[in-house]
């Protein structure tokens, strides 16, 4: 019976280096995973402040886009409005040399009407006294 409890004594102490051992790999193990999600955390830290960077740059972007886009279609209306004056008093000069002209024009018809009318007179006395006399 000693004989047994000698194997049984080195086959305790075995067991206990074993449970350490494994122990200390687990322990390893998870201390390895530990490091690598805290490079990961910091990692994506990093991405996340480059992201807030670039969103910051995209808009102060999207406000000096809007600013000049603004300032162009003020630039452009202003130069509308300049052409649009600019041809209205054109067509107002037009609409203006047009009405003189119809108002000769009508004076002019007037006179021939009353030419005609003189004509008409003239003709209709002419032919009353070239008719023979009956």
């Amino acid at each position: 019976m000693s004989k047994e409890v000698d194997q049984n004594e080195p086959m305790q102490t075995r067991g206990r280096a074993g449970k350490v051992s494994r122990s200390s790999d687990i322990l390893t193990v998870l201390e390895n995973r530990v490091v690598n999600l805290e490079k990961f955390v910091g990692n994506m830290k990093e991405m996340l402040e480059l992201v807030e960077g670039r969103i910051n740059g995209f808009s102060s972007m999207k406000e000096q886009l809007r600013d000049f886009v603004l300032d162009s279609l003020g630039g452009n209306v202003e130069m509308m409005h300049g052409l649009v004056n600019s041809t209205t008093e054109k067509l107002a000069e037009r609409d203006d040399a047009l009405e003189d002209m119809m108002r000769v024009m009508k004076k002019e018809i007037e006179e021939l009407k009353g030419e005609l009318t003189i004509y008409k007179v003239a003709l209709s006395n002419g032919m009353l006294s070239s008719r023979p006399k009956q």
